[in-house]
């Protein structure tokens, strides 16, 4: 690397400091302090750190208004596709790391596993999680986002609440949404639903067949489904091609996502964005200090900030016993609260904002979702599901 390569690398890694405050540090520095945020460098998912960081910022922020304990924790940086357990042989680690984005959870678990840590999962939320109690070092592997399976749950209980039992269910046959559909199959048939149609799962279609978009509409005139469910990202091909035909009046479009089209049949989708009780509260922070509205990331970040902050207030823990601070079976408390009672040597659970916060290692925590029917006239109707109440 070139000295005017090096010169720009430290001056971006000041500005970065600058905004963040003086805890936040580069990866290579020794002192292990008592968390490591682990962020991409550079792809497509690296956009996303902005957004945590803050919201774990957020949350250090409000833990030194409750306690005189601070937090020293710092910032490393990878680049997709890195070996995170040779990017840290050399460095002390603290008790806690944030992973990074959908970070590779083989690595990961053996980080944690050979270097005794525990690993929070911010942002871990897709088919990943479906084989995480299996992987090396998973009783180390804290998820802190609902998983996406979590949404094709509220969406089959809003069917069942409308009796719309009898279903159609197509793919765009990528692997995140053959697995949703896969959830979905599952849960609706436990629950008395009824696949209808030809095939005995979901049918695959391509957004650029559009014969087979056409055939699909012929099918469902003929098989009259009270539900033609589709899996796919928002905006994709098939989605388009989904929305340029004409269904039967008395059925209803579902989808996996927010349904922002209008169209002459009625639609039910679900809000993506996870919410937890304490929602509210660290949206208004954030706006106030930040200048923006949050967004599930920010959330993420800052509830990972939180569970960094109770492992703190605890100085007699060991480094290989991050997490013992934090209880998911104990009551909700309000943040100051939950800080005094992990001081005390108490396990303790906060007020999440983007969820319950009552995962475990290896399992990810449920959270409060929002069902959205929208009309043939236009009008939406939202409904709130709180899975993980009792």
């Amino acid at each position: 690397m070139t000295t005017d390569s090096w010169r720009r690398v430290w001056r971006s890694l000041g500005v970065i400091a600058a905004m963040l405050g003086s805890q936040s540090l580069v990866a290579a520095l020794p002192r292990p302090g008592h968390a490591l945020m682990l962020l991409p460098s550079e792809g497509a998912i690296a956009g996303l750190g902005d957004g945590l960081r803050r919201g774990f910022l957020l949350a250090q922020e409000q833990s030194r208004l409750c306690s005189d304990k601070q937090t020293d924790w710092s910032i490393g940086w990878l680049s997709p596709g890195a070996d995170l357990t040779e990017k840290l042989r050399h460095r002390a680690l603290p008790p806690l790391l944030v992973a990074p984005p959908a970070a590779a959870l083989v690595p990961t678990g053996l980080l944690a596993e050979r270097r005794h840590r525990q690993v929070l999962l911010p942002l871990q939320r897709g088919i990943s999680l479906q084989q995480l109690a299996s992987r090396p070092g998973s009783d180390r592997l804290w998820p802190v986002s609902a998983s996406r399976s979590l949404e094709i749950d509220v969406l089959v209980k809003a069917l069942l609440e409308q009796k719309r039992l009898k279903f159609m269910l197509i793919t765009d046959g990528t692997a995140d949404q053959q697995q949703l559909a896969d959830r979905f199959l599952e849960t609706m048939g436990n629950q008395g639903g009824e696949l209808i149609g030809l095939e005995p799962s979901a049918r695959i279609i391509s957004g650029d067949d559009t014969k087979a978009v056409e055939q699909l509409a012929f099918d469902v005139d003929w098989f009259r489904p009270l539900a033609l469910v589709v899996m796919t990202s928002e905006n994709s091909s098939l989605m388009q091609e989904i929305l340029k035909q004409r269904w039967p009046e008395t059925m209803q479009l579902v989808w996996n996502v927010s349904p922002r089209h209008s169209t002459p049949t009625s639609q039910l989708g679900v809000d993506e964005a996870n919410r937890g009780p304490g929602w509210d509260n660290f949206s208004g922070s954030f706006k106030k200090r930040f200048g923006y509205e949050p967004g599930m990331i920010e959330a993420s970040g800052y509830d990972a900030g939180q569970l960094v902050a109770l492992s703190v207030m605890n100085q007699s823990l060991s480094v290989g016993q991050g997490m013992k601070s934090f209880d998911s079976e104990a009551s909700i408390e309000p943040y100051c609260k939950a800080l005094s009672l992990a001081a005390s040597g108490k396990g303790t659970r906060t007020n999440g904002a983007s969820s319950n916060m009552d995962m475990k290692a290896a399992t990810p925590p449920t959270a409060i979702l929002e069902v959205i029917q929208k009309d043939a006239n236009g009008v939406e109707s939202r409904t709130t599901y709180n899975l993980g109440a009792n």
